[in-house]
C-alpha cells in the first residue's frame, strides 16, 4: 500500500491541510509546533484498525465544537482481497497521474480507495469509503482497515518484546498458540512447586485462617494451604525477551526503541505503510545512521512506504534531499507539506551545511563565520532587552543564524531556503561587485538581503562607524589573537609602510603622519590579510560583536546601525524601527 493524499479538517492544530505524496521514505521536517505529529496522529486514525479509539474535545481546533474533525485518505497499491467485488472493488476510485481523483480507476488513473473518518461533535467517529463526484459512501469496517497495512513504528516499544496480544512478537510465533503453551506449562510446574514447598510463614498463616474460619463455623476445611490461582498468570503478557538472564525492558532507552523497532519491522508484511515518530529518540548518531540505511533498503526492497519526523540535524544530513518533506504552519490552523523542488541549485549541499536551519521558523544567513559571531552576540543582547519586557526572544520565533561561507554561496543557501518556505534574509559584504546580479536574483526569489556601505566587508564597516575608543578595543582584541608584532606590522605597513610602534591606537596618527580615515582603512586592511585574519571565526567575531554593544549609542546615525535595524526586524518579524541610546526600540 502507499499513502498518496492526506486531507485534514479542524484536527488539533489544524484547521486545514492537503498534502500529496509521491515517495515511499518521507521524513516531516520543520519547526516545534509545526503540526508534524499531528499530521502522523491523522494518518494513524484514518487508517487504524481499531474499533474505537477515544477522542475528547482537544481534538477540535481551537476546541470549537460546531464542526466535524474530517481526515480523509487516497491509499493506492490496494490488496487484492480487499478490492474484490464482495469487500470495497466497487467503491475504488482513480488517481491520476496530475493528482486528480476521478470516480473510477479507467485509463490512466491507478485505483485507490479514498478512505474518510469523520468525527462529529459528540466525539463518536465514523469511517467510510468515499469517491470523487458523489454522495454515496460506504462504511468500512475495522479488520477491513487492517488489511490496509498501517503500523507505527517504535510505539510502545516494551510491548513489542512480550508475546502480548497484538504484539510483532506474537505475530513472529509460528502456529500463533505457541506462547500461550509455554505459559501454561510454566504456571503449572508453577503451582505444583507451591504446594510442594517445605513448610513456611504462608502455612502457618494459612492454619491461622482455618482455626478462624472453624471458629466462625465457616466451613469445615480440610487442609488450607497457600496455592497460585489457576490462570491468573496464564497471560502470554507475562512472557518477555531477555538477553540472558537480563529482561529487555531493563535495557536503555535507544536499545530498547530500535529493537522494538526492528521486530515490528520484521512482523510486517509487504505492502504496509509504515509511520515512525521521532527516528533519532534514544539514539546514537552511528546507530540512527544504520536504522536510517535500513529503512531505506526496507523502502526500496519491498512495496513499503515510510513516513517519519525528525528534529536532529545528524538525521537531516544523512537523509537524502529528495526524502525531505518540509511542514509550515501559519499560526492561523493551515499546514503545507512541501517537498525539496529538485530544480534548487546544490539543495543536498545547502541542506547538509545548514540542517538545523530546517528546524527553526526563520533563517537568517551569514556571509562568513564573522558575520555568524557577531549576529549571535546581537541576538543575545536584544533577547534580554526584550525579554524584559515580557516579549520573545529570537530562540522562541525560530530564528536561526547560518554560515553562507561567502557571498555567492550565501545568495545560493539564502535562496534554497526561501524556496522551502522559509523567510530568510542575507547579510553579505559589498566588497565584490561579481554578485550583485546574483543579489538582485535572490531578492527576486523573495530573499531579504542586506549590504554593508559601498566597497566594505563588515570588519571595514564596523571600523569606519566604531569611535576612537571602540577602535582600540578592536586592536587590543586583535593583540590577543595575532600578538603585538604582527598587528603593528600589519597596520603599519597599510598606512606608513614601516612598523607601528606601542599598541595606542591615537599615538599611530602622529607616527604614520595619516589622517583618520586613512588609519582607519588600514586597521580594516589589517584585520583581512589572507591567513593572518583577526575575526575569521565564530568566537572572535562574537567578540566583535561586543565591542559594537559597548558603543551602542555611539553608532547611531550609521549606515552600519540602518543595516543591523534591519536585521533586527527580520529576527523577531517586526517592523524596522531606529534604535534609542540604550540600543531599544525608539
Amino acid at each position: 500500500m502507499m499513502l498518496r493524499r492526506l486531507r485534514i479538517e479542524h484536527f488539533r492544530g489544524i484547521e486545514s491541510a492537503e498534502w500529496s505524496i509521491d515517495r515511499r521514505l518521507v521524513a516531516l521536517v520543520g519547526a516545534g509546533d509545526s503540526t508534524k505529529t499531528t499530521l502522523m496522529d491523522a494518518i494513524g486514525l484514518v487508517l487504524s484498525p481499531s474499533y474505537n479509539p477515544q477522542f475528547t474535545d482537544a481534538d477540535f481546533y481551537n476546541f470549537e465544537l460546531t464542526r466535524d474533525i474530517v481526515i480523509e485518505a487516497v491509499v493506492t497499491e490496494l490488496p487484492d482481497n480487499l478490492v474484490k467485488e464482495g469487500q470495497l472493488g466497487k467503491d475504488r476510485s482513480g488517481l491520476r497521474p496530475d493528482g486528480t481523483l476521478v470516480h473510477d480507476p479507467v485509463d490512466d488513473a491507478e485505483e485507490c480507495l479514498v478512505v474518510r473518518l469523520t468525527v462529529t461533535p459528540d466525539l463518536e467517529p465514523t469511517w467510510e469509503v468515499v469517491r470523487p463526484d458523489s454522495d454515496d459512501a460506504r462504511p468500512i469496517s475495522a479488520s477491513q482497515r487492517r488489511q490496509l497495512g498501517f503500523f507505527r513504528l517504535g510505539e510502545r516499544p516494551d510491548f513489542h518484546f512480550r508475546w502480548a496480544r497484538g504484539s510483532a512478537l506474537s505475530g513472529l510465533t509460528d502456529g500463533g498458540d505457541g506462547a500461550t503453551s509455554v505459559i501454561l506449562d510454566a504456571h503449572r510446574e508453577a503451582r505444583a512447586a507451591v504446594f510442594a514447598a517445605e513448610p513456611n510463614a504462608l502455612h502457618t498463616a494459612a492454619a491461622a485462617a482455618r482455626d478462624s474460619a472453624s471458629v466462625f463455623g465457616a466451613a469445615s476445611f480440610g487442609e488450607l494451604r497457600p496455592g497460585l490461582e489457576p490462570g491468573s498468570s496464564s497471560s502470554t503478557h507475562a512472557l518477555l525477551l531477555h538477553d540472558g538472564e537480563v529482561p529487555l525492558s531493563s535495557l536503555g532507552l535507544g536499545t530498547r526503541r530500535l529493537t522494538s523497532l526492528a521486530i515490528q519491522d520484521r512482523s510486517m508484511d509487504e505492502g504496509s505503510i509504515i509511520a515512525i515518530d521521532e527516528i533519532e529518540h534514544g539514539l546514537e548518531p552511528h546507530r540512527l545512521a544504520q536504522a536510517l540505511h535500513r529503512l531505506r533498503q526496507r523502502t526500496r526492497a519491498e512495496k513499503l512506504q515510510i513516513i517519519m519526523t525528525t528534529h536532529s540535524p545528524f538525521a537531516v544530513t544523512t537523509l537524502r534531499a529528495e526524502d525531505i518533506e518540509v511542514v509550515h504552519s501559519d499560526g492561523d490552523g493551515n499546514t503545507s507539506c512541501r517537498a525539496v523542488p529538485s530544480d534548487l541549485e546544490n539543495v543536498q549541499g545547502t541542506l547538509r551545511s545548514a540542517p538545523d536551519a530546517l528546524l527553526g521558523r526563520r533563517v537568517l544567513v551569514g556571509e562568513g563565520a564573522t558575520e555568524v559571531g557577531v549576529l549571535r552576540t546581537l541576538l543575545h543582547h536584544w533577547d534580554e532587552q526584550r525579554l524584559s519586557k515580557g516579549m520573545d526572544g529570537s530562540a522562541a520565533m525560530g530564528t536561526v543564524v547560518v554560515n553562507g561561507v561567502g557571498g555567492a554561496q550565501s545568495l545560493q543557501r539564502a535562496t534554497n531556503f526561501r524556496g522551502l518556505g522559509y523567510p530568510t534574509c542575507a547579510l553579505l559584504d559589498n566588497d565584490d561587485p561579481a554578485i550583485d546580479v546574483a543579489v538582485e536574483q535572490a531578492e527576486g526569489a523573495g530573499v531579504t538581503v542586506h549590504r554593508w556601505s559601498q566597497g566594505c566587508d563588515i570588519e571595514h564597516e564596523i571600523i569606519r562607524a566604531l569611535p576612537m575608543a571602540g577602535i582600540q578595543e578592536v586592536v587590543d582584541l586583535a593583540v590577543d589573537v595575532r600578538g603585538e608584532l604582527s598587528v603593528l606590522a600589519a597596520v603599519g605597513a597599510r598606512v606608513s609602510g614601516r612598523p607601528l610602534a606601542g599598541t595606542q591606537v591615537i599615538t599611530w596618527l602622529e607616527q604614520a603622519d595619516a589622517d583618520e580615515a586613512a588609519l582607519r582603512s588600514a586597521i580594516a586592511g589589517a584585520a583581512v590579510v589572507k591567513d593572518k585574519e583577526w575575526f575569521k571565526r565564530q568566537d572572535r567575531g562574537e567578540d566583535l560583536g561586543g565591542v559594537v554593544i559597548a558603543h551602542w549609542t555611539e553608532l547611531a546615525g550609521t549606515h552600519f546601525m540602518a543595516v543591523l535595524d534591519g536585521i533586527r526586524a527580520f529576527a523577531y518579524d517586526e517592523e524596522p524601527v531606529l534604535p534609542d541610546a540604550d540600543g531599544g526600540e525608539a
